[in-house]
């Protein structure tokens, strides 16, 4: 469901008109209190922006339900899915080998080891920005910065 925002409007100016008295009475100096309202407003703002951009998935896309045993959003997208079996690849970055595409093999080839343990601990090892960012002693901006130049070669 969307954002109401002229009910969602309403109901926060009318609470503030309340509040604003509120504070008023307690003895609060009245640029105090447009702070407050100001603050409040940009989490009203935030809130609506949130709420207009996402919208939630039903149980039946995340729970596996079907014979396979995974959700409907994976059998989707199974070509985006890959599986390795870690005996079919002696070496950490062999995984490169694998790859169908000559075009995406060549240019994975041609990255620095830094890049490819980033690909293999984000990629195939499924861990996150912020776990290679304390591995690496660097900040998770770091590493999604680094990330995005990969991704910009690769297209």
């Amino acid at each position: 469901m969307g954002f109401n925002y002229a009910k969602e409007k309403m109901q926060f100016e009318t609470e503030w008109k309340r509040l604003q008295k509120e504070y008023a009475s307690a003895g609060m100096v009245p640029e105090d209190i447009e702070s407050m309202r100001t603050y409040d407003w940009n989490v009203f703002l935030s809130r609506r922006n949130y709420e207009n951009h996402t919208q939630p998935l039903p149980d039946t896309y995340l729970l596996g339900d079907s014979e396979d045993g995974r959700s409907p959003l994976f059998r989707k997208f199974a070509s985006l899915t890959a599986t390795f079996d870690e005996e079919n690849f002696p070496g950490r970055y062999t995984w490169v080998d694998s790859i169908g595409n000559a075009d995406l093999s060549l240019k994975l080839k041609a990255f620095s080891t830094k890049d490819l343990e980033l690909l293999t601990f984000l990629v195939i090892e499924g861990h996150d920005q912020y776990e290679l960012a304390k591995k690496w002693g660097c900040s998770q901006a770091a590493i999604s910065q680094r990330f995005k130049k990969i991704k910009k070669f690769l297209k």
